[in-house]
Order: C-alpha cells, then structure tokens, then sequence
C-alpha cells in the first residue's frame, strides 16, 4: 500500500484486481543513461502464500535484452533467490531491479538442451 500512495519516480505497482491481492502488475521506467533509458517496462508480481518470509515472483512481460533477464523474463537477482528477506517490500525490489537494469550483475547460470533441441537457460 505504500508504493501505491507514494510518489518514487519511475515506479509503480498495484493489485491486478481487488478481490485478488496476491497478483500485481509492476511498472519501472529504464534508467537515464542506460540503454534503457526512455522505456517503460511491465512486470507482473505473483506474491506466495508465505510472503514476506519467501520472495514474491517476479517476471518481465516486456521484451528485454539484459545478461540478468532470460527470454521468458525470468530475472537473475540475489534479492529474489537466496539472499531474500522479509524486510525487502514492492518498492525496494522495484528500485533493485531498476538498478540492475542500469548495473548488470555476474549472474551463475546454466545453458540446457531440452528434449524437443531448445536451449533452457537455469539460473541459480
């Protein structure tokens, strides 16, 4: 509720309808002097039943290239994986990933062959 009522500049997040608040739709706007700079990216926020002791998912729904962002908008971030803890909120995961936008992480990932010969990328 406090993002909603905030005023942080290039980020927005709200409940996808209001008789269901674990599913969102995050906006973040793509840092000055960034590649990403002028551009507005959607997100969708899907929080699980234990939220805040575990990560909210978090996925790109528009198209990106980033080194921390797979084709299906899977997104490589400490915060959402193993470093997650209850103090981060909405907001602090958006500026984190606005921030990565503009600052790309070592990001350990796998490159698999599925069984139909497309490539799966896994990040741990």
């Amino acid at each position: 509720m406090n993002l909603m009522m905030s005023t942080t500049p290039g980020i927005s997040a709200f409940p996808d309808s209001d008789s269901d608040l674990q599913h969102w739709t995050a906006t973040i706007a793509g840092p000055d002097a960034t590649p990403y700079e002028n551009m507005n990216f959607r997100l969708s926020i899907e929080f699980p039943l234990t939220y805040p002791y575990k990560a909210p998912t978090v996925l790109f729904k528009t198209p990106i290239y980033h080194p921390n962002i797979d084709f299906s908008g899977r997104i490589c971030l400490d915060i959402l994986k193993d470093k997650w803890s209850a103090i981060y909120n909405v907001q602090s995961v958006l500026l984190s990933l606005q921030s990565l936008l503009g600052e790309p992480n070592k990001c350990v990932c796998r490159i698999e062959k599925t069984v139909s010969g497309g490539l799966l990328i896994l990040f741990a």
